[in-house]
């Protein structure tokens, strides 16, 4: 039986997926399909070029739960860097196919990514089983290629690898949607196409997929045990904050190396803890700089004692792992430029130092996916030092302990937009407002929700008006009495910064952290040096 609605078929409405029927002839080969596609699977669990861990079992496990509601069309799935995205993705069609409800062609399955990188494609399908690998394509396979393979099929699952790169409106992805008919609702119902989107960093994309309502969902992927993340790493010490490591300027012959080489020799005192020689990560900025980057080094670190090569477009190395697997017999500094960013796994047991090319407005996503991610994983040797961003790691941490739900956290990315304190997506291709047949109206969750700030002289004064105002509705106690510490001064906690705030500082962070049915209680001073400014600042919506 098909979930069709008996309507005349120009004014057909879908609802819900379509279910594709089969002859008892397509049912018994897509069963031997099955058969052959899990023999497989299992000869690279055997080889060892695959492993399934009880967390990506349990991933799999919930997509396909999930997809049993035939009005789930698109699913995301978060899951950490380096944490195993290939194996929840193999998880994921092993399931699919074992559930007797699913009938589905081998062909009809699809992993594509946006970016554009033989790299990934090869390193995909070596792990992916033999009648997956030739429907495993990156950006520039999409728009024809791809797009030819699915327009008239039916029943097609779209499993989506890095889904933050190529995600604005007009892109590649955009346009493959676009071009294949799947930005349209009904399309997707009547042709039960099923998306399943990965990502570390989802960006704006998770904000416009939220929007699609009972249309979409999300999963944030629990790691594995001995998994070491990037604000792990951030917490045993092992992050430290990048600096400038070339001062030229395009604009100016002026160059004052001072600096430069106080934050070299600051890479130079970690690395003289070492005991044995490794290998130093280096990112470059392009050009003339990395030139100049490289003579800077070479200034500090004597260039008969250490080695230095490149790794780029034009170098000799085709794949650094078969580099980094070999021991250096002495420290070794390869300096990367436009290389080394997200889907790339690197061999970890001989690196040291990792340092990101600096930038005075970094793009959070970019340094999450950057050398910090390559570092993270199960594989960690324990020694490396990651000069990167720090606040992006805090912010991505917040980001993920909320479930990324917490609108008030600034998150800097191509695809999102920050304003007044409110995060949204920007032009991604999951924005429903370009989908035929979604009925979006404005999204409240993105609009200026002003609190109410309540000040008051006491902290006695402020528990009064909860009590009075708010007790019954927000259920607790009211604010825990705050202490002065030992200058006189009453301090704040806000992002895990402790610290005294003005009350203009409290105002621009108004909005974190809040949500129907809670509050924040704040001490802070009109003037910052002046203890007798003090104010408690009540806020709630």
């Amino acid at each position: 039986m098909s979930d069709n609605i008996s309507t005349p078929l120009l004014l057909q409405i879908y609802t819900k997926r379509v279910r594709c029927d089969y002859d008892l002839s397509q049912q018994i080969g897509i069963n031997l399909n099955k058969t052959v596609i899990n023999a497989q699977l299992e000869f690279l669990i055997h080889i060892g070029k695959l492993v399934i861990f009880e967390n990506q079992e349990i991933i799999a496990s919930k997509v396909v739960s999930m997809f049993k509601d035939r009005k789930l069309i698109n699913i995301m799935v978060i899951s950490k860097t380096q944490s195993g995205k290939t194996g929840s993705m193999c998880a994921t069609i092993k399931y699919y196919l074992e559930d007797s409800s699913n009938l589905i062609p081998i062909e009809n399955i699809y992993i594509i990514t946006g970016l554009s990188s033989c790299e990934w494609k090869e390193q995909t399908k070596e792990r992916m089983p033999e009648c997956i690998q030739k429907r495993v394509f990156h950006r520039c396979e999409l728009p024809i290629t791809f797009v030819d393979e699915i327009k008239d099929k039916k029943n097609i699952l779209i499993i989506m690898d890095e889904i933050q790169v190529a995600a604005k409106k007009g892109q590649t992805i955009y346009k493959t949607f676009q071009n294949a008919g799947i930005l349209n609702k009904s399309n997707l119902y009547k042709n039960d196409i099923k998306i399943i989107e990965y990502t570390a960093t989802p960006d704006g994309t998770i904000y416009d997929l939220m929007k699609w309502n009972d249309a979409s969902d999300k999963i944030l992927a629990v790691v594995g045990d001995g998994y070491i993340s990037s604000f792990d790493l951030l917490q045993m010490g092992r992050v430290k904050q990048y600096k400038e490591l070339c001062s030229y300027q395009k604009d100016t012959s002026d160059v004052d190396d001072k600096e430069v080489f106080k934050n070299i020799q600051e890479i130079k005192n970690d690395i003289d803890k070492y005991t044995n020689p490794l290998y130093h990560i280096i990112r470059t900025k392009n050009g003339q700089e990395q030139f100049l980057t490289i003579q800077n080094f070479k200034k500090i670190f004597n260039i008969e004692t250490n080695n230095f090569i490149t790794y780029d477009g034009e170098s000799e190395i085709k794949d650094i792992n078969e580099t980094l697997k070999i021991k250096p017999q002495k420290h070794t500094f390869i300096f990367i430029k436009e290389l080394l960013r997200c889907a790339k796994t690197l061999k970890k047991d001989f690196i040291g130092i990792l340092y990101d090319r600096y930038s005075k407005n970094p793009d959070d996503t970019t340094i999450i996916q950057g050398l910090v991610g390559r570092d993270t994983g199960y594989d960690n040797n324990g020694l490396s030092i990651c000069y990167t961003n720090v606040n992006s790691i805090e912010r991505y941490e917040e980001l993920w302990n909320s479930e990324f739900n917490d609108k008030t956290i600034k998150w800097n990315s191509k695809t999102t937009n920050y304003t007044n304190g409110i995060l949204s997506g920007k032009n991604t291709f999951n924005d429903p407002h370009d989908y035929d047949g979604f009925s979006v109206e404005n999204d409240d969750n993105d609009k200026i929700k002003e609190p109410v700030i309540k000040k008051f002289k006491t902290q006695e004064e402020a528990k009064e008006y909860y009590i009075r105002e708010l007790k019954e509705i927000m259920k607790g106690r009211g604010p825990n009495k705050i202490k002065p510490n030992n200058d006189g001064y009453y301090e704040a906690t806000i992002r895990s910064k402790k610290q005294i705030y003005s009350c203009s500082e409290i105002f621009c962070e108004r909005n974190h952290g809040l949500s129907k049915n809670n509050y924040r209680f704040y001490p802070c001073y009109e003037v910052i040096n002046d203890i007798s400014t003090l104010q408690w600042w009540f806020i709630h919506y």
